[in-house]
């Protein structure tokens, strides 16, 4: 008997235990829907920009496609490039088809707020370096 009481209060300290840790916290539970369609340019690089442009499926949702197009790349210009890549809340995904071989960036976009979730920046890196895209 003293045995199943000691296990009955181990399991409530148990129970206690997981939901004071799994207690709501509002940036957890913050689901991002980016805004992010636009051209973009490149921060330090004059007429460089890169196109992203989710269909009407991948917008106002937390996860999804886009395609796009990397223009006038520096070392390459009047050239158009296309891309396609996925986001997932703020984390975003894309691979640059290139004459030269494919390149694919990864990175984080940055929000306006937690309530306002139009993106205003973008932090990528890749095997070249890192490209910040984003309006001055």
């Amino acid at each position: 008997m003293k045995t199943f009481n000691i296990m009955k209060k181990s399991i409530a300290i148990a129970i206690i235990i997981i939901s004071v840790g799994c207690g709501s916290d509002s940036s957890e539970d913050t689901v991002f829907i980016p805004a992010f369609n636009a051209t973009w340019p490149v921060l330090g690089e004059d007429d460089y920009a890169i196109d992203l442009q989710p269909d009407n499926d991948n917008r106002g949702v937390e996860s999804g496609v886009f395609e796009g197009a990397e223009f006038n790349r520096p070392n390459d210009p009047n050239t158009e490039n296309f891309l396609s890549g996925s986001f997932n809340g703020l984390s975003i995904e894309f691979t640059i088809e290139r004459q030269d071989g494919n390149i694919t960036y990864s990175g984080t976009m940055t929000p306006v707020s937690n309530e306002d979730h139009t993106i205003i920046q973008i932090a990528l890196s890749s095997s070249e370096g890192e490209l910040i895209l984003g309006f001055e």
